[in-house]
């Protein structure tokens, strides 16, 4: 038997107030970026790979980034400490590509 509950009612709400919660939520969502490492192959060429994925809150918090291969799950104090991380691998420069950002 497959039962599906009704959906709960939402409170009336004065007029513009859904436009109020999108502002909301646009205003406070968190940024997106890459942080990407850039390395030295072994025939000299210089090549980069996405290492870590990660979320920055507008209000200047904790900074999430989870690694690629689900390795690291880390929490920073901000996004350049994001690629300092990356840059600790010999050899290796981090850095910060922010999603969505215009091309240049």
């Amino acid at each position: 038997m497959n039962t599906v509950s009704p959906p709960l009612p939402r409170p009336d709400r004065p007029e513009g107030f859904d436009q109020e919660i999108r502002e909301l939520v646009d205003d406070t969502a968190p940024r997106l970026f890459a942080v990407v490492e850039e390395y030295t192959c072994e025939d000299g060429e210089l090549d980069a790979r996405v290492a870590a994925w990660g979320l920055a809150h507008a209000d200047g918090g904790v900074t999430q980034v989870a690694a690629v291969d689900g390795g690291v799950w880390l929490s920073l104090a901000s996004v350049e400490r994001a690629a300092a991380w990356v840059s600790r691998r010999p050899g290796s420069f981090g850095s910060v590509v922010w999603a969505g950002a215009p091309r240049p």
